[in-house]
This record gives structure tokens, C-alpha cells and sequence, in this order.
């Protein structure tokens, strides 16, 4: 052991007079500290946007109030007046922003059809959804490998080519001491490092302290070794430092980039579902067509779904707020089995993507990280769930109003119902995380120190 530690020691010397190394850490630091910046900035901006949209409310509301001094038709209110639906973000959510920059985390909602609404989203400028968030996760996820293999690629062949690996060996020590001292000198540099951003980044997003936290250093602690276990796993085979940089960088970049993008291609193709638009389109055209039909039979069917608001009588007119927001209603109950079936099919991709994390560890460690922060699929599914029972509870208030024909007045502006939600870590899906993450740590250090033992 006390060898060990000499060897360590006179590691950092080395390394502190690698002024290159000591450049690339410095920038991988600067990295690390620019995505918490970024990640709680983007947060922050998003906190901002959610705090405008209600002041946009109490705004409109004021401009009604202003327009209709006294009491007003609901069915006008319902139709002027949106809310918004809101999934308001964790402190988590700055340092794995996961699905927040690619699905809206809020929505305009009014009492008209459901399924239109969910997917009128503002528009994304696809050249910010190509290049991603600058979060914490992705610099742990996929630059601290590249920095892990920067710095253990040529622990061994270095002292080969350098003809320094005879008078090491010519000393009473191993060959196995010499690298599990280089490579313990790194993990504890690396380790350092993405421990100390992570508390950093803990302490910036205002996080408190929690069972996460240790779930979250346990994720980094893994993927870590996994990757310095593959760089031990290259370096049994005894070749040249060339051989080992372009074969660990193929690693990172099979295990970063392609087999992410095949699981994709497989995911798709194996699980079909139609596009929200098509969903939008043929639940307007269902909506739509009512116009043609005499409202009585819209009604009918109105009223056999909600037996409730039965009234027996006849529209007068070419117009009534209450057929118009039933015609609504039944355009969303014709494309009912085609939303379930899409509802299904997202849920059955997001499981079998899960299924396949454990071939692309990356995959696997930044779907582990988005489950801790609420930034993950199901999150975002839940959130939309949430907003079809908003819609449910928008309809049992309007209706009354709607159907037996009350007055609106200004103090039913503060009994309208409101839409706050906030996802929960999915711990359940972060032990898999790990687990997957252990199981191939443990499988890559074994067949590096097989492969290391064969050669001795």
C-alpha cells in the first residue's frame, strides 16, 4: 500500500508539470461551471416566463371585468378567456434539463376541444433543439469520458515508448502496482471533479439536501469508473498508445452516437404511432362537420355522454354558447380510441427505450439523471395527463353556467380553477439506472484485469 501511495504522489507530480493536462483540466472545470451558469439560468428564464403568464391572467381578467361591468354570458368568457397550464420546474431541473427545451412546460387552454389545444404549441427554432442545453448532465454524461480517456489512454504504453518501463520494473515493484497507481491518481482527479461540480451545482440551483443528492453522486460516481474500467480494459491489451486513443474514442463514440441513434431507428420502427398533428387535423374535421348536422342530433349525442345537462329545449337561433362548446365535446370524443392509441404508444416506446439504455450506457446514466431532476418522458406524459384533467375540471365549471343558463359575474372570475403541476423523481426508474450502471462497471474492470493477467 505504501508503495501504492508513493506512486500516486509522484503521479501529481507528473501531472502538475503536464502543462497540457493541467490546461485540459482547467477547461473541463470551466465547462463544468458554464452548464451549471447555463442550466440554472435556463430554469430561472422559464420561472420568469411561468410568473408572466400569470399576471397575463389577472391582466384579462381585469380587461373582462372592464368590458362587462356587470354580469356576463360564460359561454363568452370561456371563449376569450385562456388559461394556462403550467409544469412548474424543480430545483433539479437546472442541472439536467432533459425534455424541458424540446416539449412546452406550458400550455394556453381554453374550454374549447381538448386534443387541438395540447399539441398548439409555440413554435421551436430547431437549430437550438439540435445543439442541445449546455446542462450539467451533458458534461458528465458525455465530455467527462472523453476527459477520462485523455488522461489514461497511454499509462502504460507512454512508459514503453519512453523506455522508462524496464527501469521501473527493474525496482521491486509490479507492473499491476505501477498502472493501478496511475489510474488510481486519475479516478481520484476525475471523481474530485465531477464531485465538486455536482455540490457546486447543488448549491447554485438552491437544491436542498436530500436522499437525490446521494442517488445523483452514486450516478456520476459509476458511469465514471465504467469508463475508466474500459480504459483499463484497453490498456490490458499492451499495444500502443495510437491503438489505444483510436479505440477508446470508437467506444465513446459507439456508445455516444451510434448505437443511441440505431436504438432510435429501432424504436420507431417497432413501435409506429401517428403524429400529433394527424390527431389535431382529424379532431378538427370531426369538430368541423358539426356545423353541417342539425344541432339536435349533436345534442342527443351531448347528452347521452352527460345525461346530467339533458335539457329538452330546442336551440333557438343559429347560435348557442352551449351547442357550440357540446360540438367541441364531441370532437374530442371522435378521436378518443385514436388518443388512447397514441397515449399507449408513447408509453410502450418510452418503456422499451428504457429496456434497450443498458447497450448505450450514456443513455442509460443521462436517462438516470433526468428521472432524479423531473426532466425525463414520463415526466412530460404526466404533466400532459395532468392538463386533460385541468380541461375535465374547466368543463364542470363552465357547464353550469353553460346549461342552466346562470349569469357570470366578477366574483366568479376567482373560482375558476387553476393549473399548477410538478413532477416527482422516478426513483424507481434511477435504481434500474444503476444497477445497469454497477453490473457493467464490474463487467468491464473484470475483463480488464482478465485480459492484464493473461498477458502477464
Amino acid at each position: 500500500m505504501k508503495k501504492i501511495l508513493l506512486l500516486i504522489k509522484f503521479e501529481a507530480l507528473s501531472f502538475r508539470a503536464d502543462k497540457g493536462l493541467l490546461l485540459l483540466t482547467a477547461l473541463m472545470l470551466a465547462a463544468g461551471l458554464y452548464s451549471i451558469y447555463y442550466g440554472t439560468q435556463e430554469i430561472a428564464r422559464q420561472r420568469e416566463n411561468l410568473a408572466e403568464l400569470e399576471q397575463l391572467e389577472t391582466h384579462t381578467i381585469e380587461e373582462l371585468k372592464k368590458k362587462y361591468p356587470g354580469e356576463a354570458d360564460a359561454g363568452t368568457v370561456a371563449y376569450y378567456f385562456p388559461v394556462f397550464a403550467q409544469n412548474q420546474p424543480q430545483p433539479w431541473a437546472g442541472l439536467a434539463l432533459g425534455q424541458r427545451d424540446v416539449n412546452p412546460y406550458y400550455l394556453k387552454l381554453r374550454l374549447l376541444n381538448l386534443q387541438a389545444q395540447l399539441y398548439d404549441t409555440e413554435n421551436i427554432n430547431p437549430l437550438k433543439v439540435l445543439s442541445g442545453n449546455f446542462d450539467l448532465a451533458f458534461v458528465l454524461v458525455y465530455l467527462f469520458p472523453l476527459f477520462i480517456i485523455t488522461l489514461g489512454y497511454n499509462v502504460l504504453s507512454q512508459e514503453k515508448e519512453r523506455g522508462t518501463l524496464p527501469l521501473l520494473l527493474s525496482q521491486p515493484i509490479r507492473l499491476s502496482t505501477v498502472v493501478i497507481s496511475k489510474l488510481g491518481f486519475q479516478v481520484i482527479l476525475v471523481l474530485g471533479m465531477a464531485w465538486l461540480l455536482s455540490i457546486l451545482g447543488f448549491i447554485g440551483a438552491g437544491i436542498s439536501p436530500d436522499g437525490r443528492i446521494a442517488l445523483w453522486l452514486l450516478v456520476v460516481t459509476l458511469y465514471c469508473l465504467f469508463w475508466f474500467g474500459a480504459t483499463f480494459l484497453v490498456i490490458a491489451l499492451r499495444k500502443n498508445s495510437s491503438f489505444n486513443a483510436v479505440i477508446l474514442l470508437g467506444i465513446w463514440l459507439v456508445l455516444t452516437m451510434v448505437l443511441p441513434s440505431l436504438m432510435n431507428i429501432y424504436v420507431t420502427v417497432s413501435q409506429p404511432l401517428p403524429q400529433g398533428i394527424d390527431l389535431t387535423v382529424q379532431q378538427r374535421e370531426a369538430m368541423h362537420s358539426g356545423w353541417d348536422k342539425p344541432k339536435e342530433e349533436t345534442m342527443q349525442q351531448f347528452y347521452a355522454l352527460y345525461p346530467q345537462w339533458a335539457d329538452d329545449t330546442p336551440i333557438k337561433g343559429r347560435f348557442s354558447w352551449h351547442w357550440y362548446y357540446a360540438m367541441h365535446e364531441m370532437g374530442d370524443q371522435a378521436v378518443k380510441d385514436l388518443v388512447q392509441a397514441y397515449k399507449s404508444g408513447l408509453q410502450k416506446r418510452q418503456a422499451l427505450t428504457y429496456d434497450l439504455s443498458g447497450f448505450s450506457l450514456p443513455v442509460n446514466a443521462q436517462a438516470a439523471l433526468n428521472a432524479l431532476a423531473g426532466t425525463d418522458l414520463d415526466s412530460h406524459l404526466q404533466f400532459m395527463e395532468s392538463i386533460e384533467q385541468y380541461h375535465v375540471s374547466l368543463k364542470e365549471f363552465y357547464y353550469p353556467f353553460l346549461f342552466r343558463q346562470l349569469p357570470f359575474t366578477h366574483a366568479d372570475y376567482e373560482k375558476l380553477p387553476t393549473h399548477r403541476f410538478t413532477t416527482k423523481p422516478a426513483t424507481d426508474l434511477v435504481l434500474g439506472g444503476i444497477t445497469k450502471l454497477l453490473f457493467s462497471t464490474v463487467l468491464v474492470m473484470t475483463g480488464g484485469y482478465l485480459f492484464f493477467q493473461r498477458k502477464n
